[in-house]
């Protein structure tokens, strides 16, 4: 039995028929006899019959927030859909579901070789946990459970007037045990789905307290993070109360049934990790990365600004915009010179010129999708130095060698295939002390989130190449000799904003 889900009803008998493997209340229990939970912390499901105002499903939702329990649906939404549902929020509803129509229609379009039946907007719309079984409007779905999570949404429409447009008549809550047939196996599938588990050790003793939300794509060629790494940390955290979830980028709307955020994507700010993270922070989650350390982390003209402005060491570099004079840039800069967009990531979006042709094509081909490049005198190095900084301190350090036959860590090769370089990792004790002081002193600028300070050893000592809101952690190099301090300390993060 997963004691980490908690189903309610008005009636046992409704739950029984369901088969999931939860604990299962009445409602009334629920809201009379807190002692039966005492000590935990879990989610809590509200399959009551009746969601109306002041009724004992009410209260149980009410008293869930209060004690600081997770549920769906929260007292907000039965509010929101009671009687006759959200009118001021119906425009925007309809809004997003006519886009999903309208891509569906243009989808069909670009196809003349699809002989199917067109298919009707249906009257009525059932979204389970954010899921439909219309595929056509699952974006609108997961908007729907975004705005109003609860088990069961009904959404009713008619025509427009419009060809290709539809309005939406009314959004109600609706307890499971209306649906019938399918839909109600579909109900039951996302339950199954909602309150799935990945990484969570099936013989766990301890009962969580906390839950992160981990967000990651397993398919990300260089994902800061692989699977493995993030089941070590759960394994872990699991010992210290702490439950550790997977999410991907269509889970949005879950986010808030979790405690914090854990990023380990690559991050940018055009694409959903600046949304995860910006919304997150307006929960009043703890998150890594937070929005204001992706503003600026990913955009290597601020960081040089704050590296300047404070003293620290850093390659001269030039601003370079279309009216730059390039020959100055190379007499200033001497060659080889390093062009870098605001905004790369992973060695990519960075070239070196070694001439003043290739210092013009660079340039240009930049500067046609950003109005200001970075050109930086080139620092070569066998390998940069990596401190990993966390809340202030640092927790890690970690040398990363060239590609071979290449002046970066990465080496992107034309036909897709990135080849790295080897590594070694040192304890914080026993690296040098002036690349830690440099890469705890930069990395404070930003925050006192998780960063990672790429650091060149010139001439005169340590230089700070670029401050990594999303560094890489893996089980095995970044951990390899604080072991799993590394992970002790990251979980500490977490827990200590939790418990403030």
């Amino acid at each position: 039995m997963n004691n980490d889900w908690i189903l309610i009803a008005d009636d046992l008998r409704d739950l029984a028929a369901l088969g999931a493997p939860f604990r299962m209340m009445t409602a009334r229990d629920y809201v009379l006899q807190p002692k039966l939970l005492s000590g935990s912390r879990p989610k809590i499901i509200n399959l009551a019959r009746n969601y109306n105002y002041q009724t004992d499903s009410y209260y149980a939702s009410l008293l869930a927030e209060a004690r600081g329990h997770r549920v769906v649906p929260t007292v907000e939404t039965m509010l929101d859909l009671y009687d006759d549902g959200p009118e001021e929020t119906l425009p925007d509803l309809e809004e997003v579901l006519n886009r999903d129509l309208t891509r569906y229609l243009e989808g069909r379009a670009e196809k003349p070789a699809d002989k199917s039946p067109e298919k009707a907007v249906p009257e009525r719309l059932v979204v389970c946990f954010g899921e439909t079984e219309d595929e056509r409007f699952r974006r609108f779905a997961r908007q729907m459970f975004d705005w109003y999570r609860a088990p069961v949404l009904v959404v009713t429409t008619m025509p427009n007037g419009v060809p290709g447009k539809v309005k939406i008549k009314r959004v109600k809550l609706t307890p499971f045990t209306s649906l019938k047939g399918e839909e109600l196996k579909f109900f039951v599938d996302s339950l199954t789905t909602y309150t799935g588990r990945i990484w969570k050790s099936p013989k766990a003793r301890t009962i969580a307290k906390w839950s992160i939300a981990v967000l990651h794509d397993p398919n990300e060629q260089l994902s800061p993070s692989s699977v493995e790494s993030l089941k070590h940390w759960a394994r872990l955290a699991e010992k210290d109360g702490v439950e550790i979830e997977p999410i991907s980028k269509k889970d949005l709307s879950k986010l808030a049934e979790f405690d914090a955020l854990f990023i380990r994507e690559t991050t940018s700010i055009t694409n959903h990790t600046y949304r995860f993270a910006r919304r997150a922070w307006a929960e009043g989650m703890p998150v890594i990365d937070d929005p204001i350390s992706m503003m600026r982390c990913t955009n290597k003209v601020y960081l040089w600004e704050r590296l300047i402005g404070a003293g620290l060491p850093c390659p001269e570099t030039i601003i370079v915009q279309d009216k730059t004079n390039l020959e100055e840039v190379a007499d200033t800069l001497k060659f080889p010179v390093v062009l870098k967009i605001p905004d790369g990531s992973f060695s990519r979006g960075i070239k070196k010129a070694n001439s003043m042709q290739e210092l013009k094509e660079i340039s240009d081909a930049f500067l046609e999708d950003s109005d200001l490049v970075i050109a930086q005198q080139f620092v070569p190095t066998d390998f940069d130095w990596r401190v990993g900084v966390l809340d202030r301190r640092a927790i890690f350090v970690c040398q990363y060698k060239m590609a071979r036959g290449h002046w970066q860590i990465v080496n992107h090769k034309a036909d897709g295939r990135t080849v790295e370089g080897g590594f070694r990792s040192l304890s914080v004790a026993e690296a040098p002390a002036d690349v830690v002081d440099v890469g705890v002193r930069a990395a404070n600028l930003i925050g006192d989130g998780f960063y990672g300070v790429d650091i060149k050893m010139g001439p005169e000592g340590p230089v700070v190449i670029e401050v990594n809101d999303n560094p890489n952690l893996e089980h095995g190099i970044e951990d390899a000799s604080e072991k799993n301090h590394v992970w002790s300390h990251l979980t500490e993060w977490f827990v200590k904003r939790l418990n403030a």
